[in-house]
């Protein structure tokens, strides 16, 4: 199999520098792989690497996580402040609803596609800011002509290139959050920049609202282009470069080699990554079809609920999102340093352990949920087990995104684009299938069979667990 080293930002011979760099003299010729493992997971003081973006102070950590948190959220942003839009689109461009909802379709399709171009130029040229930065001038000068647009195809096409540039700025914000945040710290800092990310699917629908209600439809992008605008300034003066320039030495060499836009997708080869990504992109799918199912159920039965009630329902799994992302970083944190503490072997599986929590909980809320949903249940009831549905979601995303992360040395732009590609792309399948199987067998037994799909695609993570160490050494190592 062709280097997968070659293809994407760095060759295995920078790899391989790296890791006998960081290597102990008291290994006596340990594999490569392993002493990549230990150096991933070890303490910040033993990765010393001049003008090493890990060594930048907490103040400008935190000053950079912020910045690439606040423009994380324009990503899901621009998709959910369109849903309370689609009804005055539909009556101003006279369409058919097939046609306004491709607006969302179109939009989330380049969400999911284009990252993966970004994060390949991001790691195979070895910068960060640059992509940063281009990725947001994408966003905001398609989203200014959005506003004036006359024709919904003008529209459609304009949004799919604001797509691109709001993807862009989610994964390669997450890239630079890896680079600049060691192990131990890693998953408190993706906690949090995964809080903002799926908080904000509801701060988009109820923002939307109010701007459809007392404004129109133009507006909802004069202001994302403002908000677009406001993050820039910050970009330009107060994010450097943090793409470690450890990984350049043999950049002569890797300049050599022809730049491929779809060079991520070959880390669809590397076991632990397709695993844990089918695994977490069908969980993220669950919480898609259940947003969309809820106003279709809730509107009827014996609920027979409003619009703007409906719209406030979607504050439990906001909730669970906000609460899970955090739990799930700090966690995921604390698993590895008590293990070190201990004096025990870390590695990066260890964080799929600390997604346990979130796997027991996830099959087990959403089957209760479908059946006492299908027996017109009480609806505070309802929202709880939504909440831990939620809540379960994302402490199992943001443990599992982080393990990628750490297992994909150099390369997490790139698995972070991979994730977000793959999950949207499920995600569109099952809105389309889950619909219609919903209504073919009903909800409880959906919920049924959605809670055993996600129970049986537990012992992938099961089989990663044993295996991924294995699996790790043999992938990187294949051409060495």
């Amino acid at each position: 199999m062709k280097s997968v080293s070659s293809e994407i930002s760095e060759s295995t011979e920078v790899t391989e520098v790296t890791e006998v760099t960081g290597a102990n003299e008291d290994t006596e010729g340990s594999e490569f792989t392993e002493i990549t493992v230990v150096n991933e997971v070890s303490e910040c003081t033993e990765d010393i690497i001049v003008n090493d973006p890990k060594f930048l102070s907490s103040r400008k950590k935190w000053l950079i996580l912020f910045i690439t948190t606040f423009s994380g959220m324009l990503a899901p942003m621009t998709n959910t402040i369109l849903y309370p839009a689609l009804i005055q689109l539909r009556e101003e461009f006279d369409i058919s609803e097939i046609a306004v909802n491709s607006l969302i379709s179109v939009s989330l399709f380049f969400t999911g596609i284009a990252p993966i171009v970004w994060a390949a130029y991001s790691d195979r040229f070895a910068t960060r800011r640059k992509v940063y930065l281009l990725s947001c001038i994408v966003f905001i000068i398609p989203t200014i002509l959005c506003s004036i647009a006359e024709r919904i195809w003008v529209l459609m096409i304009l949004c799919a290139i604001q797509a691109c540039g709001t993807s862009g700025m989610y994964s390669i914000g997450a890239g630079i959050i890896s680079d600049i945040y060691c192990t131990k710290e890693r998953g408190g800092a993706f906690g949090i920049f995964y809080l903002a990310y799926w908080f904000s699917n509801f701060i988009g629908t109820l923002s939307g609202g109010y701007i459809i209600q007392y404004l129109n439809w133009h507006w909802i992008f004069r202001i994302l282009a403002i908000y677009g605008g406001f993050i820039f300034p910050f970009i330009v003066f107060f994010v450097p470069e943090t793409f470690c320039q450890s990984t350049l030495i043999s950049q002569s060499k890797s300049s050599q080699n022809r730049f491929n836009p779809i060079a991520p997708l070959k880390l669809l080869a590397y076991p632990n990554v397709i695993l844990v990504v089918i695994y977490v992109s069908f969980v993220s799918s669950i919480l898609t079809i259940q947003n969309i199912s809820v106003p279709r159920n809730f509107s009827a039965r014996t609920y027979k609920l409003p619009p703007s009630s409906i719209g406030l329902l979607f504050l439990a799994p906001a909730v669970g999102y906000a609460i899970g992302s955090l739990v799930g970083g700090k966690y995921s944190d604390f698993v590895l340093q008590s293990a070190r503490k201990k004096g025990e072997s870390v590695y990066p599986e260890m964080r799929i352990k600390s997604a346990i929590i979130g796997v027991i909980i996830i099959p087990s809320s959403y089957l209760a949920y479908g059946w006492l949903l299908e027996h017109d249940f009480n609806i505070y009831l309802l929202m709880i087990l939504w909440f831990l549905g939620a809540f379960g979601s994302l402490i199992t995303f943001n443990s599992l995104s982080t393990y990628l992360v750490d297992v994909c040395p150099g390369f997490s732009a790139s698995v972070v684009a991979l994730i977000n590609c793959i999950r949207l792309m499920i995600a569109g399948i099952n809105a389309i299938v889950g619909s219609l199987l919903e209504n073919a067998i009903g909800t409880g037994w959906f919920f049924t069979v959605i809670s055993m799909a996600c129970f049986i695609l537990t012992f992938l993570l099961v089989i990663v667990y044993f295996k991924g160490r294995q699996w790790q050494k043999n992938f990187f190592n294949s051409d060495s």
